[in-house]
């Protein structure tokens, strides 16, 4: 077997993994971040370095490593005789005055990797908010149950949360970390009652139009694939156009299986001779399935009406209705109501579901 196969490469060993000196090393970084951000300007003492040991929890040994890099990089310095302290150098602040900080969370914060829905949303609202002079951070997040998750949260010294992909299951938590003093904004699915400032897409509105314009070609079989927790908003505005129009719709909703793919299961539908008259198809499933449709020999031009999100078309061949989701008219939202938020803790929550246009794309010639 080849030196090049990627079984034979050497994976590099976690040293790591079973315990928790990093963890426990980045709590104490952050607490001496912490200092110097709500302190601009001024040269706060830190507690001694056994003081440090007993608060953490971890070896002198430890603390000493985390304050000798910090001192490397310039965030405090020693006076002899006296202790240390930190550097008011303006690293944070120039005009020493200290910012709102505002953590970004997408879902429970262990995504190794951001799909592009995922990081406009977080992109477009840290430009918003660095704009209207907030400081941003973005969580990840290593703990799993809501006691950890809040202490961890906590921990990170936040004025407010803005929470994307939030689900309903994390409400008590929410609830929780407000009460501790930390203002959160979602953007996600939530019920119309949750008592928590909500954003989100009207994705059933979209899919309710986009139903309206099949029904208006007379189309009446249609595929869509993926079916899932983001997607379902979507799918039932398909239902809802067709039933309020009195019109039978012949759906045919894909979701991954653990036995089979969603490719795996279009490829056994249309190799049976079920042909649809309109597909959905949800994120970066579309290049896979417009293959998939060649294959097959389904013009996808005049006999089946492809439907999709239009960050995900990356071919002029593509001849559709897409979805055009304004990441950034969010941003500015979410944004704002963090502000209004920081001002007003007290004002009423809001749920504001924006909608999201459709426009026609011809293949090109």
């Amino acid at each position: 077997m080849s030196d090049e196969c990627p079984l034979n490469r050497k994976v590099l060993p976690m040293s790591n993994v079973r315990g928790r000196p990093v963890q426990e090393s980045l709590k104490i970084r952050h607490y001496v971040m912490n200092l110097i951000y709500t302190h601009p300007g001024e040269a706060v003492m830190l507690p001694s370095s056994v003081e440090l040991s007993r608060m953490f929890g971890v070896a002198r040994s430890t603390v000493t490593l985390v304050l000798q890099a910090l001192t490397r990089e310039g965030y405090i310095e020693g006076k002899r005789g006296i202790g240390t302290f930190t550097k008011c150098n303006g690293t944070f602040f120039p005009d020493r005055r200290k910012a709102p900080l505002v953590g970004l969370l997408y879902g429970d914060g262990k995504f190794f990797f951001y799909e592009y829905s995922a990081w406009s949303l977080l992109s477009c609202t840290g430009r918003s908010l660095t704009r209207s002079l907030r400081m941003v951070r973005h969580l990840s997040l290593v703990s799993m149950s809501d006691d950890e998750m809040f202490n961890e949260i906590r921990s990170q010294y936040l004025d407010a949360l803005v929470w994307f992909n939030a689900s309903e299951t994390r409400l008590p938590l929410i609830r929780r970390l407000e009460e501790a003093g930390i203002l959160i904004v979602t953007c996600g699915e939530l019920p119309e009652e949750a008592a928590v400032d909500n954003f989100r897409f009207d994705l059933h509105g979209s899919g309710r139009e986009m139903g309206l314009r099949l029904l208006a070609e007379g189309r009446r079989r249609v595929f869509f694939a993926v079916e899932n927790d983001a997607s379902r908003s979507r799918l039932r505005g398909f239902e809802d156009a067709y039933r309020e129009a009195g019109r039978k719709l012949d759906l045919h909703a894909f979701r991954e299986e653990p036995s089979s793919s969603v490719f795996d299961q279009i490829a056994a539908k249309l190799e049976a001779g079920v042909i649809p008259d309109a597909f959905y198809t949800h994120g970066e499933y579309l290049s896979g399935i417009l293959e998939l449709l060649k294959m097959h020999h389904v013009d996808t031009v005049s006999q089946c009406r492809m439907l999709a999100e239009f960050h995900t078309v990356h071919t002029p061949e593509f001849c559709g209705i897409v979805s055009e989701v304004p990441f950034e008219e969010l941003g500015d939202r979410i944004a704002r109501r963090v502000s209004e938020r920081l001002a007003d803790a007290s004002a009423p929550p809001v749920h504001v579901a924006l909608p999201v246009p459709l426009k026609v794309l011809q293949a090109a010639r």
